[in-house]
């Protein structure tokens, strides 16, 4: 299925098209097309010559950046923005707060802490390109993959970039001894807060170039590129190029927050001030994460909608159906209901226990893998009670029955591994075995290809997909 531009439906002109017929070609709306069902497998059909209907899609960037951008800034406000918010400041309070007396006593939870800010940070970027609601949190399993290297990486970053304005400040100053040495590198902005070094025109350049790369160094960074590739300006200008104009939309906006950034830690600065164990830390640490967040959250943006063209994910990735969630108006009747049990008569052996011994000793005839009496009994059951069986007992007994030959009850018993729980892992493998034998075995090709689309729409990143895209391609 192509990406195509919305066009108006055939029938209804002024109506945007969501699906096209396979055999009249028709552009439809959800008032021409109808939702049907074979077994298990839903499809969409032509309401008009009963064709194969395959929903359009086109690129997500249809709706532009600057659209979408409000609602990425935004996040930090949500339930799930201040959830993440409230967690990852509660746990940089503490670990701050830990932070005193030596230096070497120091270094070990500020160390941690830049750790758990930065991923973060990162995690938020890639849960927002994948289009999360509730970005997960970072996993904190392992120390070194979870909290160092996404420390390592988001400070080597944010030095990187600003790494030629640092080394003409330092030329300005004067030579320095041991001690004044150190005191530069553990507080570098009061070392370089002198007017030979912000009296430097030079300087200030070179500062606002680090400023503007940077959102672009930390995009690069998010998607797993190596510290060198991030701070590669060749790769910048390349991410800039594939975005297009909504480059300087992201690095306007980026300055604003920068500028934003610099006042929530003056706030905090004064917070810190007060006399009061551990909750001007904690207010602190959540007015100097809220602009970050909303940054990684407009970074993550970029990747959803231009991810394609800068090498993030696969093109397929970024299409999505041309009316989003809209369905047809004439949905497909209700799957087949199981009749409602008769009164159970005494004098005949079909009572509700006998049939609960029968599927007790059908579930214990599949777990011992006993082929024959398992399709024995199966067969045997007269009005299948699907619910009471798992999905996986379906599949051995529709894979069982595809062995020996028997396909009528291999189909019957593969639809209600896929009826039974539709979201279940087994569901798909089902689908594709079902599939396979009503193209291979039972002649049924249209059948075959009905299924086969059905797993591309309703299971899209599983390996069933992957083969069912494989078959029609090859049918093509």
């Amino acid at each position: 299925m192509a990406a195509i531009p919305p066009t108006a439906c055939a029938a209804h002109p002024t109506v945007t098209a969501g699906w096209r017929c396979e055999h009249c070609e028709a552009l439809l709306c959800p008032a021409c097309v109808e939702a049907r069902r074979m077994g298990p497998v839903e499809y969409f059909a032509c309401g008009g010559c009963g064709g194969t209907a395959n929903v359009l899609l086109r690129h997500r960037s249809h709706r532009a950046l600057r659209e979408r951008l409000a609602g990425a800034l935004r996040f930090p406000f949500t339930v799930p923005g201040l959830q993440l918010l409230i967690a990852v400041s509660g746990v940089l309070a503490v670990l701050r707060s830990l932070g005193g007396g030596l230096r070497v006593i120091k270094a070990l939870p500020l160390t941690l802490a830049l750790g758990v800010f930065w991923a973060a940070f990162f995690a938020l970027v890639r849960g927002t390109a994948r289009g999360d609601s509730e970005p997960e949190s970072p996993g904190f399993t392992h120390l070194f993959r979870d909290n160092l290297q996404p420390g390592l990486r988001g400070l080597g970053v944010t030095m990187g970039v600003f790494l030629p304005a640092l080394i003409r400040a330092t030329l300005l100053l004067p030579p320095a001894s041991g001690g004044e040495i150190f005191a530069r590198l553990t507080h570098p902005l009061e070392a370089l807060w002198v007017p030979t070094v912000w009296g430097d025109p030079f300087v200030w350049g070179l500062a606002l170039v680090g400023l503007a790369w940077l959102p672009w160094a930390l995009l690069l960074a998010a998607t797993s590129q190596s510290l060198f590739s991030a701070l590669n300006p060749l790769r910048t200008l390349a991410c800039v190029r594939a975005v297009g104009r909504d480059a300087a939309t992201v690095t306007g906006v980026f300055l604003l927050l920068a500028f934003l950034q610099g006042v929530m830690h003056w706030g905090a600065e004064v917070l810190l001030d007060l006399d009061v164990f551990l909750l001007p830390n904690l207010v602190a640490e959540a007015l100097t994460s809220l602009v970050p967040f909303a940054t990684a959250s407009m970074l993550g943006l970029v990747l959803y909608v231009h991810g394609d063209t800068l090498g993030y994910l696969p093109a397929r990735d970024f299409l999505e159906p041309t009316l989003g969630d809209a369905t047809p108006h004439r949905a497909p009747p209700a799957l087949r209901e199981a009749p409602a049990p008769e009164a159970d008569d005494p004098d005949t052996p079909n009572t509700a226990a006998a049939r609960a011994r029968q599927m007790d000793a059908l579930a214990a005839a599949v777990d011992a893998r006993d082929v024959a009496k398992a399709l024995a009994l199966y067969g045997d059951l007269h009005v299948l009670p699907r619910l009471k069986l798992s999905p996986s007992h379906h599949l051995f007994v529709g894979q069982a029955a595809a062995v020996e030959g028997d396909f009528p009850l291999s189909v019957k018993a593969l639809e209600a591994a896929a009826d039974t729980a539709p979201d279940d892992p087994t569901a798909p493998r089902a689908l594709v075995l079902l599939a396979r034998v009503q193209g291979e075995k039972m002649g049924n090709a249209a059948r075959a290809e009905e299924i086969y689309r059905y797993i591309l729409h309703r299971y899209p990143a599983t390996e069933a997909a992957r083969f069912a895209h494989s078959r029609l391609t090859s049918q093509a």
